[in-house]
């Protein structure tokens, strides 16, 4: 059974449930007073005092400011809000021979977000390696104290029992029945929570102040990398994380050609005489972001890949619409990029098969790029340690 909360340093181990509610009542609205929280939460003012003076001592809130503005008579009212310094949570995705990190403050602030390659991090050794050097690197460039970080937070490609910290499989980073969590915690001598790249995508949604599929009660999160190559899932089904019976739910797609196939069979289909064949043979390999930005120049082969990805994209949201019937669509990873390419063409495609399979009654969902672009999944991935601590 995972047991990371009991790794977390002793300010952020809240015992009593009413401490956890005011102190994610202050997250969430960032800035409040202390008869708010008490109306909001139904708290007498002396219970509520005790509890804003129990966290104060923590080093978990403080005031922000007297806000006069409020009220023209009596005493204005005292602002309380995270303290930001408290403590610094890391999220990282891990795809293979790359990862990516967000990094945040005690507040939900982000303060740094970074990718890098050349990462070999494929197979058990070779991961908890590439992790540990990457962390250090990390926390080295932004001087970040190990004693000031509060833990870290791991979404991956492949099968993932959250609550046990073991991957069941991974075929992209060649990974199975591997106790990946203990092996981390071990390393970093820190908390570690894993989870699966889309879960924590989907977990990013809901944790994240501001994001605008929050409050929605059914939302399914999808990411897609170039170096993953098909579509995982993260379900959010009556505003909770559904992963299933052994933690594997979402994963239910079929795999998309590689990009240089799509290369291949666009080539030959259109012959050679296009920006971006031009490109492959001057940088010697292409990625997504090169079809991406040719596509913007007008590149008719550039897009014709993209037509081939959107094609795949209808097809995995018009199953799930059957399936599960969700408010919302976000997706996340690489494909972000090509919002301004992709998402009004998407949504007009839903539409139409949608109309032709129920001609009444169902609704078209939302379909929203992530605002978190490529950063999406390492985002969420910081709210496996949130959770800990205010849930």
């Amino acid at each position: 059974m995972n047991n990371s909360n009991a790794m977390l340093s002793e300010p952020f181990r809240l015992q009593i449930p009413s401490h956890r509610q005011i102190l994610n009542a202050i997250r969430i609205h960032k800035e409040i007073s202390a008869a708010d929280l008490a109306r909001l939460h139904n708290l007498q003012p002396s219970t509520l005092v005790y509890i804003l003076r129990a966290l104060k001592e923590k080093k978990l809130i403080e005031v922000s400011r007297i806000n006069g503005e409020l009220r023209s008579a009596g005493k204005p009212p005292t602002l309380w809000r995270l303290v930001p310094e408290t403590g610094y949570i890391i999220g990282l995705e891990i795809i293979p021979n790359e990862m990516r990190a967000t990094v945040i403050d005690f507040s939900c602030n982000i303060i740094h977000q970074d990718r890098t390659g050349g990462f070999d991090n494929v197979g058990p050794e070779r991961l908890s390696v590439a992790v540990d050097d990457y962390f250090h690197q990390l926390t080295g460039e932004l001087r970040l104290a190990k004693k000031n970080i509060i833990g870290v937070g791991i979404g991956l490609t492949g099968l993932v029992d959250r609550e046990r910290g073991i991957v069941h499989f991974s075929r992209k980073l060649e990974l199975q029945n591997y106790a990946i969590e203990e092996k981390l915690r071990a390393l970093l001598g820190l908390p570690v929570e894993v989870v699966n790249d889309a879960n924590a995508g989907a977990l990013g949604i809901k944790w994240q102040v501001g994001e605008t599929a929050q409050d929605e009660p059914n939302v399914i999160f999808m990411t897609l990398n170039e170096k993953i190559g098909f579509f995982g899932a993260g379900l959010i089904l009556n505003h909770v994380l559904y992963e299933g019976a052994n933690g594997t739910a979402g994963e239910i797609f079929a795999s998309l050609p590689t990009l240089s196939a799509l290369y291949e069979q666009t080539v030959a289909i259109k012959g050679s005489d296009f920006p971006l064949v031009r490109l492959q043979t001057e940088k010697g390999k292409i990625g997504i972001d090169d079809v991406i930005a040719c596509a913007r120049g007008g590149c008719e082969m550039s897009r014709s890949i993209m037509q081939r990805y959107q094609n795949f994209m209808v097809e995995e949201i018009i199953r799930l619409v059957q399936l599960l019937n969700p408010n919302v669509f976000v997706f996340g990873g690489d494909i972000t990029d090509a919002k301004d390419l992709l998402s009004d063409a998407i949504v007009q495609q839903v539409g139409m098969r949608l109309q032709q399979i129920f001609p009444t009654g169902v609704q078209t969902p939302t379909i929203r790029f992530s605002r978190f672009g490529i950063y999406s999944v390492s985002l969420g991935a910081t709210a496996l340690i949130l959770r800990k601590i205010f849930a």
